[in-house]
Parts: C-alpha cells; structure tokens; sequence
C-alpha cells in the first residue's frame, strides 16, 4: 500500500471518474441548494447567509472536481474555501434553525458544523489527508440527507394539503 498514489492525486482513468464525480456532487449540492430557499426555518438573514456560503461551498466543489490536485496551486484555491465554506455555512443555519424553534434540527446542523471544523482546527500527526477531507463531507452529506428527508416531507404535506382541498397539483 504504501507509495501507491491515492486515487484523488491518480492521473488518467482513475482520475478523470472520481475528478468527475466531485464535479458532479457539486451541480447536485448546487440543485440541493436551490431546495433549501424552501425552507422556512432558513429565511432569516442568518439563514440566508448560511444557504449563500453553502452555494458557494458547491460551487467550490465544482472547482475540486474541475482542478483536481494534480494541477497544483489551483487545486487549493477551490479545496480550501470548499473546507472552510461548508461548514460555516452549516454553523450558521443550524444557529437560524435553532432560533426557529426547531431545537433538534438546530443542534444537530451545529454539530455537524463542528464536525465539518474539526480537520481544519486539529492538528493530525498522521500522514495522508482522506480522512480529514471524509469528515468534512461526511457533515455535509448527513446535514444534506437529514434535511433532503425534511424537504421531502414538507413537498407530501403541500400536496396531501392540496389535495385535500380539492386543488390540482402542481
């Protein structure tokens, strides 16, 4: 295993479908994104600011999948915002969830801030960055799953509502 190049760093195939796939996961959180303007818990100003950092934390993951590390300093001028980005963005809608009223949502949304943070506060004494770079985005794919779930959830109520009424969809 070791002096093997790791598949982020890897270059021709291997690279091209995980640099892909960042690039991908990016344009999905973009279109997650767009989801969460829906949600009544993040229209304050705190909310708002939070869903504008994690926009441009997709946007930074595009950039990733785009500059893969192999290119060099231009990699790091998406990675690192990617990793600063995120989690704040989730620190402060959790904060704006919490206002809200909805304790446990807020909390858990702080939490996986926290979490996102800790790779970057920390110091780690081993070699290799992967599992830095999966907490973080382990976060941000509870946080986006959690909150998928509740949007979801939201979209049925909307439609059992209108149905109820007599409305048509759509």
């Amino acid at each position: 295993m070791s002096g093997e190049t790791p598949i982020w760093a890897a270059r021709g195939t291997a690279s091209i479908i995980f640099n892909s796939g960042l690039a991908i996961d990016g344009i999905l959180t973009l279109l997650f994104a767009t989801g969460l303007r829906e949600s009544l818990q993040l229209t304050t100003r705190l909310g708002r600011l939070g869903k504008l950092l994690f926009v441009l934390g997709a946007c930074a993951l595009i950039g990733i999948g785009i500059f893969p590390k192999t290119m060099g300093r231009i990699h790091n001028v998406f990675s690192a915002p990617f990793f600063f980005l995120i989690p704040m963005s989730l620190l402060l809608m959790g904060i704006a969830v919490l206002k809200s009223s909805q304790k446990v949502l807020g909390w858990l949304t702080i939490a996986l801030a926290v979490i996102g943070l800790c790779p970057l506060v920390i110091p780690w004494p081993w070699e290799g960055e992967a599992i830095l770079d999966m907490i973080s985005i382990s976060a941000m794919m509870v946080f986006a799953l959690v909150f998928g779930i509740r949007l979801l959830r939201q979209t049925i109520d909307k439609i059992h509502l209108r149905t109820e009424r007599g409305e048509p969809r759509g």
